[in-house]
């Protein structure tokens, strides 16, 4: 599975002093210095209607910044532009992020999901030397949101890099298992073909697919090929489904680079072992492995 890449636009400062820019995913964003004007322009933009998103207050003689998150992004904004909290009271440019999208249609529109990436870019300022003077608090997502905030984390990442705004980044591992109710939402989300779906085995694309989440060990998260499963390896027929950590379906090729022990299929189980590391997925069989990163589903 190829990594998607994604693209950056930036458009010229305008008259009122607003940059647009965004990328070829979701992103969207307004960049401007502390203007009535600008607001009204970024206001009558948006239709005068309500857009979700998160902000971020600069300070730039101080390097301090306010992050926020609301349903309704101008009203807030306004709030902060009539009468900012003393933390930020000097602040003068705002970035602005959404999707671009009204409250009804944007993934910005769950509360929880807002809450969330604020909790991120407070952590992300902070590693990169920024005063975050708001507060923020880590929240219980479920797994439809949790593959939410994974994707658009990755995007504000690359999108903060291309703005200038940082240069750190800062890993983030969520590695519960996702269940089985919302392992086929997120799929179906993802426009994966899905024509069988059981506890442990699905067809998915037209191919067959065995479902493991793996038991956590001290090697990583072992999965245990016997049986039916362990002759599907042998033969190369089917992919391995790991509900964790951005979802990995991994074909049974790929796998089979790891095993170089010629004798290992005569025995009645095989064991791998899928380790989450810093920056990479690694897939261990004693001795051996293969780098799996690329086979996330949600990069």
């Amino acid at each position: 599975m190829e990594e998607k890449v994604i693209g950056y636009y930036e458009d010229p400062k305008n008259s009122d002093n607003i940059i647009r820019s965004r990328t070829t995913e979701q992103i969207r964003s307004w960049d401007f210095t502390r203007s009535t004007k600008a607001l009204e322009t970024f206001n009558a933009e948006l239709g005068k209607i309500d857009y979700p998103g998160t902000y971020i207050l600069i300070d730039s003689k101080l390097n301090k910044v306010y992050i926020g998150e609301a349903k309704n992004l101008y009203s807030r904004l306004k709030i902060h532009s009539n009468t900012p909290e003393e933390k930020i009271k000097n602040w003068d440019r705002v970035v602005i992020i959404n999707d671009g999208r009204p409250a009804n249609q944007s993934d910005f529109n769950d509360n929880v999901v807002r809450l969330e990436l604020e909790y991120y870019l407070i952590k992300l300022f902070k590693a990169n030397k920024y005063k975050a003077v708001s507060q923020g608090a880590k929240q219980t997502l479920n797994a439809l949101q949790r593959v939410i905030v994974v994707k658009l984390i990755s995007e504000l990442n690359f999108f903060l890099v291309k703005k200038g705004l940082i240069q750190k980044l800062i890993a983030s591992r969520g590695q519960e298992e996702v269940m089985l109710d919302d392992l086929r939402r997120i799929l179906e989300k993802f426009k994966y073909k899905i024509t069988k779906f059981k506890s442990y085995e699905a067809t998915i694309n037209g191919k067959k697919v065995f479902i493991r989440p793996g038991s956590k060990k001290s090697k990583g998260w072992q999965v245990t090929f016997r049986d039916v499963f362990k002759r599907a390896l042998h033969d190369e027929n089917g992919s391995l489904l790991m509900p964790r950590d951005g979802i990995l379906l991994i074909p049974f090729s790929e796998i089979k680079k790891a095993i170089s022990d010629p004798n290992a299929f005569e025995r009645n189980t095989i064991d791998i072992f899928i380790s989450f590391e810093e920056d990479s997925i690694k897939l261990r069989y004693k001795n051996s492995e293969v780098d799996v990163t690329s086979f996330k589903i949600i990069k």
